[in-house]
């Protein structure tokens, strides 16, 4: 059995946060199985968590689109910690394009309606599910090595692409379950494993969270969003850290005005005067949209984003994030 890594410095100024269980958090117990029946496929994922190729085989079977390629693998001679790791691809899924393996502590499932109106795949998934929690997450980190896959037009391996880890805190708002935190963190190419992790950001501490969902993806993490053929995410000990319910997330400062909310083409910034910031705006999946610096009042043209939720990071000229938000866009 595995010894479950911890973060042990405390993401808060003057607030003390505890390490929390996340079931099979070493990835050492696995199920295997199939998917499809023309061709069938073999499928894996650690007990406890869900691959998306079972669902996507199926689905792209049922639908013709040419989806018939395992993505998540069990890997043993490759691992950070134990005898197990996940390995997660990025492969070109029939008439789909390159979709990115994913891996989530939460159960799966399609929104049929948006895959057959030609919609973004990604965006068509759902989540059901998670870790079970009666504090607030604050942090989620992971041990993850990362080989980008190859060049959309070289075809050479090391493109511009990224994983990506993300998180949501689930919250029961008017008797149903709403996302009131999110974290996400990019993993850039790394031959050895590194620890990544991904703070939480709250737009509101005024309910309780009760689950905490985790998703990895192999792709589509780059400044571009595009995943790339046959990138590599390896993923093992994946770890968190929480806070009592009645502690507030200190990035919840507010230093840049964002507005308005929700935007439409437009989404305006406002910084002290005289203060250098940037901007990061991600998608709910941790997919980074756009950046740009911040001064005085700045505008970011969003009027080619999708309609939905986004998070945006505020960073000072060193690196610091000093804000995290939700915004929610609608074109």
């Amino acid at each position: 059995m595995k010894k479950l890594l911890i973060l042990t410095s405390a993401l808060l100024s003057g607030a003390v946060t505890f390490a929390q269980s996340i079931g099979n958090a070493g990835l050492e117990s696995w199920r295997t199985g199939t998917a499809g029946s023309a061709p069938v496929v073999p499928i894996a994922s650690p007990t406890l968590w869900w691959g998306f190729d079972s669902l996507a085989i199926s689905a792209g079977q049922t639908f013709s689109m040419g989806i018939d390629k395992q993505q998540v693998f069990h890997e043993t001679s490759f691992v950070h910690s134990g005898s197990s790791a996940a390995k997660l691809i990025s492969v070109e899924q029939g008439t789909m394009g390159i979709l990115p393996g994913l891996l989530a502590n939460a159960q799966p499932s399609l929104d049929l309606a948006v895959i057959i109106g030609g919609g973004d795949p990604m965006s068509a998934i759902i989540f059901d599910g998670g870790t079970a929690t009666t504090m607030r997450p604050t942090t989620v980190s992971a041990w993850v090595a990362y080989f980008a896959g190859k060049d959309a037009t070289t075809g050479a391996f090391g493109g511009d692409d990224a994983a990506v880890l993300s998180a949501q805190a689930i919250a029961t708002v008017a008797g149903n379950d709403s996302v009131v935190g999110m974290g996400f963190v990019p993993i850039g190419p790394s031959a050895t494993y590194t620890e990544v992790t991904a703070p939480l950001t709250y737009t509101t501490t005024d309910y309780q969270v009760h689950t905490l969902r985790i998703v990895f993806a192999s792709g589509g993490g780059s400044t571009s969003g595009t995943p790339l053929d046959s990138s590599m995410l390896y993923v093992d000990d994946v770890s968190m850290t929480a806070e009592p319910q009645s502690v507030s997330n200190v990035y919840n400062a507010k230093i840049v005005s964002v507005f308005p909310n929700p935007a439409s083409g437009t989404l305006y910034f406002t910084a002290p005067a005289g203060k250098s910031y940037y901007c990061t705006l991600a998608d709910v999946a941790g997919r980074v949209v756009t950046t740009a610096p911040v001064k005085a009042r700045t505008a970011l043209n969003v009027s080619q984003e999708p309609s939905g939720i986004y998070i945006y990071t505020i960073s000072d000229t060193d690196g610091t994030v000093i804000q995290r938000g939700k915004v929610s866009i609608s074109n």
